[in-house]
């Protein structure tokens, strides 16, 4: 699938209708991201990071410009449809609060799947939960509240929940799951688990698009990477052409030395 995701001329701001006078701008946006891709968004804090996946995941509206979605414009597709095609993975701190059974929650997913009078969970809506929980491995956390598990755990049953609403009845090859920092406040070795299944699942061709922090991870599991910087896209290209020692001196301010070990690739940070 080659126009899967393309982004032309967007612009957008809080506050005001005008792009100029607005308190936060996203300004002349533009990206084409291929079906199957693993995409890194980074950047420094306020560079539009957030902003901008949400506006790819529909949740917020451009103020010009164009978002088309598999061949049309992703404001032509009806709510639940697009429910069924793109997933939006927030923040797990979104949900620290929901009181909610994980397997009562994960139900939630179903909703895009039924009509506006129907409220019953079908057996095939039931097996396509436990599928989904199958391959995040939660079956432990079913019984268990929202509000009661730890970060890894609510993270996992997020991306759970994600898969519930995309459908693993079916191919997941043209379908997004858009991630917002899911690595937030996560030890070290949920944020590889968590990376692990994001990838685990790229490679059953869903794609992905994540904001990411950790450089290191990004050019670990992405194949893609988009730079913002104040509101506009600095680089867009292959992840080891956007992250390089010359681009963390310049955006991140540190020196760096980009290591190859057994072909993997990391960051070493350098003292100033």
């Amino acid at each position: 699938m080659t126009e899967f995701l393309k982004i032309s001329g967007i612009n957008y701001s809080y506050g005001n209708d005008k792009i100029t006078s607005g308190s936060f701008c996203l300004k002349n946006i533009n990206a084409d991201i291929t079906g199957n891709d693993f995409t890194a968004v980074i950047g420094k804090n306020g560079s539009g990071k957030s902003t901008l996946i949400r506006l790819l995941a529909g949740i917020n509206l451009p103020d010009s410009g164009d978002i088309n979605f598999r061949g049309k414009n992703i404001l032509s597709y009806g709510k639940k449809e697009l429910a069924g095609l793109i997933s939006y993975l927030p923040q797990s701190s979104d949900l620290m609060h929901f009181d909610s059974e994980v397997k009562d929650f994960l139900m939630l997913g179903r909703f895009p799947y039924k009509s506006f009078s129907d409220f019953r969970y079908s057996s095939n809506d039931k097996e396509i939960v436990m599928n989904s929980v199958k391959i995040t491995g939660i079956e432990d956390l079913l019984n268990k509240k929202m509000n009661e598990l730890s970060g890894g755990q609510r993270q996992k049953a997020l991306l759970t929940l994600s898969l519930v609403q995309l459908g693993t009845e079916d191919d997941l090859k043209g379908k997004l799951l858009i991630a917002d920092e899911p690595l937030t406040h996560l030890d070290i070795n949920h944020q590889i688990e968590i990376m692990n299944l994001l990838k685990k699942l790229n490679e059953n061709n869903l794609t992905v698009i994540i904001v990411i922090h950790d450089l290191n991870l990004a050019l670990k599991y992405s194949n893609k990477s988009i730079l913002l910087r104040h509101g506009g896209i600095v680089k867009f290209a292959d992840t080891k052409d956007v992250i390089t020692e010359e681009m963390i001196k310049e955006h991140f301010f540190i020196d760096s030395k980009i290591l190859n070990y057994e072909k993997n690739f990391f960051i070493n940070y350098l003292p100033n």
